[in-house]
């Protein structure tokens, strides 16, 4: 039996917000894996992976605190393609880092919000996840406090942290049991603290406690809680109580 009009916009707003928990949840996951596949090392940020090579974790060789007075060009073939060490291919995974930070930045743009204020929250951070695959991390030896990359990063989980934290509460509200709207503005809560710890945190770890291990894994955990709040809110627009009040709105 073919679906109402009703349901299949129901089933294509619930689609989007998996979509977007989807690829949340692959990102870090497929950056890893298809790096290894390519044997590339696991590289201290998720952004790095944009340019990152076989070899060489920036253009001025393995000590990435060196000097570097003439960097290889990423964009051109070294002089001696026989020498290995020289041999710099970079960008491998950069494809798949943006082609899903651009379709991310599509899902939020065309989700709509319960409000205005919701709305064009969600248009920003649409509009910040494409700035941060076209404006990329500097590719050199040296530690950037601050870079349009990381503006667009940092402004990204916030205006996510802020729909999860507030606006969030425009359909809890529909929820008749006290005990289930409290569990999921708990759930909303923790989600947008990790939301806007985690670049902040990454950013420490990058410019002040100088530990570049840890920088990835932070980088997931806000990345996963974006992801989460997607699923949980996927779940609660899926509640009988906001599910029923849904359709009889669109058939009224």
């Amino acid at each position: 039996m073919p679906r109402t009009i009703e349901q299949q916009i129901h089933a294509t707003y619930l689609s989007l917000r998996i979509g977007a928990a989807v690829i949340a949840l692959v990102f870090p996951v497929l950056l890893f894996v298809g790096g290894r596949i390519n044997h590339i090392e696991l590289r201290s940020s998720m952004s790095d992976y944009y340019w990152a090579t076989q070899t060489l974790p920036c253009p001025c060789g393995a000590d990435t605190d060196q000097k570097c007075d003439r960097p290889i060009n990423p964009q051109s073939p070294p002089d001696d393609a026989s020498d290995p060490n020289k041999v710099n291919p970079a960008g491998t995974m950069r494809s798949w880092f943006v082609g899903l930070l651009f379709a991310t930045g599509i899902i939020l743009y065309v989700n709509k919000g319960h409000s205005w204020w919701e709305n064009h929250c969600l248009n920003a951070a649409g509009v910040l996840a494409w700035g941060i695959a076209i404006f990329p991390e500097d590719w050199d030896c040296y530690k950037h406090s601050y870079s349009m990359h990381g503006i667009c990063a940092v402004s990204f989980f916030v205006c996510i942290a802020i729909v999860s934290a507030v606006f969030s509460q425009n359909t809890l509200k529909l929820i008749k049991k006290t005990e289930v709207r409290n569990r999921f503005r708990l759930f909303y809560i923790l989600f947008a603290i990790a939301m806007v710890a985690s670049p902040l945190v990454a950013w420490a770890f990058n410019t002040v406690i100088r530990r570049d291990s840890f920088i990835y894994w932070t980088e997931l955990l806000g990345i996963w809680a974006f992801a989460g709040y997607w699923i949980v809110k996927t779940i609660e627009m899926s509640g009988p109580d906001i599910e029923s009040m849904t359709i009889e709105g669109i058939e009224h």
